[in-house]
């Protein structure tokens, strides 16, 4: 049996975290995670244990176990304090978000926002009871990426690309054609910047 830490953490947050490092939550693979959650064990921050998080954990109704090492569990303990737990939580619940606009982004790219959501709901897990609907939305509103890629337009342009350098191979068209049409990116014969 590991040993570990036992956090109370928001529902997403919790799937979060065992999507990434499953569970129980295992932080080898991201040190820098690791060290933010041992410095709070071998420091821990009292702040506002008794006035701002007395009450804290009626926004954190699940738990995650966490793995840390023997030595990290004997020497330095296996409880974070309120304020440290609230940190944590934060540092998680902005990567969660940083995802989830990235993901809906994406997906918004070539689908209806709404069925954006939804897939992104259904294709990791964050069911209603874990991530609602309208916090998403709510969420994606207020600072979700802006811009939207047309990846009709851009495929559609590599493809051309490619098959006008195939064509100057067989010399189909010619090679001036094809550095007329397609600039500096691309040579005869090779193909620069498409992956």
């Amino acid at each position: 049996m590991p040993y570990t830490v036992t956090l109370p953490v928001k529902p997403y947050v919790k799937r979060f975290l065992e999507i990434n490092y499953g569970d129980p939550v295992e932080l080898k693979c991201d040190q820098k995670l690791y060290n933010y959650l041992r410095r709070c064990l071998i420091k821990p921050r009292t702040t506002y244990d008794n006035t701002r998080y007395s009450k804290f954990s009626m926004f954190y109704t699940d738990n995650v176990n966490i793995v840390i090492s023997e030595d990290d569990f004997y020497r330095y303990g296996w409880e974070l304090s309120r304020t440290d737990i609230v940190a944590f939580g934060r540092e998680i619940e902005a990567n969660a978000k940083f995802f989830m606009k990235n993901i809906v982004s994406f997906y918004c790219s070539h689908m209806d926002f709404s069925r954006a959501v939804k897939l992104f709901q259904d294709k990791y897990g964050f069911t209603e009871d874990i991530w609602q609907y309208d916090s998403i939305v709510k969420e994606f509103q207020r600072n979700g990426l802006k811009f939207k890629i047309d990846f009709t337009i851009e495929i559609t342009e590599k493809i051309e690309k490619i098959i006008l350098l195939n064509l100057s191979e067989k010399r189909t068209v010619s090679t001036q054609m094809v550095n007329n049409y397609a600039g500096s990116k691309y040579k005869h014969g090779t193909v620069i910047g498409i992956s």
